[in-house]
């Protein structure tokens, strides 16, 4: 009996130490803040958005992006440092549609690094609409996007 008792109290003692180490590694994770705003590009440019975190140590990013333009417009994801857990993921692209607005929840790891961590959008191409022979094409490109909106910000 005593045997027995002794091994009850080893397995209890050992599940509630692993579940105490748990929750101080879950409670000791970094995390990681991008710098919030708004910034309007043009085609050609980029919306970097300067992530904060710690140089020392890998830490956990929260956090949300929303893209708009009044026309057509391709967008490609850019980050440095940032190990994605969510769409998009460096190097997606996204062409928005006059009048869209997208919104990304970004869930990701920032590597440990130098304070050079960052996310953007860049706005790439402005997509001409198809124009076969005998379409009225006058106004093909007329709903192109001349800037890009993206906001970010923390949850």
């Amino acid at each position: 009996m005593f045997a027995s008792v002794t091994y009850r109290s080893v397995r209890i003692g050992l599940a509630a130490g692993l579940l105490l180490a748990a929750g101080i590694g879950g409670a000791a994770a970094a995390t990681a803040k991008i710098e919030e705003g708004t910034k309007v590009i043009s085609k050609g440019q980029s919306a970097e958005f300067k992530v904060m975190a710690p140089r020392d140590a890998s830490s956990e990013l929260s956090a949300w992006c929303e893209v708009s333009a009044a026309g057509v417009a391709k967008l490609t994801f850019d980050g440095e440092h940032y190990i994605p857990l969510s769409d998009p993921t460096v190097g997606d692209a996204t062409t928005l549609q006059p009048g869209d607005s997208k919104r990304y929840e970004l869930n990701g790891t920032i590597e440990k690094n130098k304070g050079d961590a960052y996310i953007a959008f860049v706005f790439t191409d402005v997509p001409q609409a198809m124009c076969f022979p005998g379409m009225q094409c006058g106004n093909a490109a007329g709903g192109a996007a001349q800037t890009v909106k993206v906001a970010c910000g923390n949850r």
